[in-house]
């Protein structure tokens, strides 16, 4: 209601402040690390805002609290150009929230639909990544889609959730050939051009 509502106020703030002064910070500055951070701090504090007796609740939100500290330490690290640090705090944090929502309900098709999706993505880019993220984004991913199935199979109707988000990812996929960088950039349009 109004309090969930007044509780996110801080967020929505912080998400603004970022859009609006990012740019005009230097990466790897303690300016660009507090926008960068802050948001996921405002929601730290609107976990420990929300209070509850329940102990399955109490479990289910020290969870996401956790996970919510390490995707800051993972913006923190990767600020700074930390890639490997940082993509292992991201990990941890997901699993954190993994270990929130459970394994029920199973709802294996959606996370046949992430794997395949995610296989496809990392195949389409993996050769022209360098080793070291060669060898940890596959850990990364399995760990991230994991985290989305587990998220999406919670939410009541989430089939057509799932539609929506699939739709809008065609959509942007399609948009992608009104780049001319994208296009120039292109490994397969390299190759067709040999």
């Amino acid at each position: 209601g109004n309090s969930t509502f007044s509780k996110l106020i801080p967020f929505v703030a912080t998400v603004i402040l970022y859009f609006s002064l990012i740019q005009h910070t230097d990466r790897h500055s303690t300016p660009s690390t507090v926008l960068k951070c802050i948001p996921i701090f405002s929601l730290i504090f609107y976990v420990m805002l929300t209070k509850s007796d329940v102990v399955k609740l109490k479990e289910y939100q020290s969870r996401i609290f956790y996970g919510l500290v390490f995707s800051s330490v993972g913006d923190f690290l990767l600020n700074y150009d930390l890639f490997e640090a940082g993509m292992g705090a991201f990990g941890i944090a997901q699993i954190c929230y993994i270990w929130a929502f459970g394994t029920k309900p199973k709802k294996i098709w959606i996370g046949l639909i992430l794997y395949m999706a995610g296989f496809l993505a990392i195949a389409l880019f993996f050769k022209n990544l360098n080793i070291m993220i060669q060898i940890c984004l596959p850990f990364y991913a399995i760990l991230l889609l994991t985290m989305c199935w587990r998220s999406l199979a919670r939410i009541e109707g989430s089939d057509t959730y799932i539609m929506v988000t699939y739709y809008l990812a065609q959509v942007g996929i399609t948009l992608s050939i009104n780049d001319p960088k994208l296009y120039e950039a292109s490994p397969l349009m390299e190759n067709s051009t040999r």
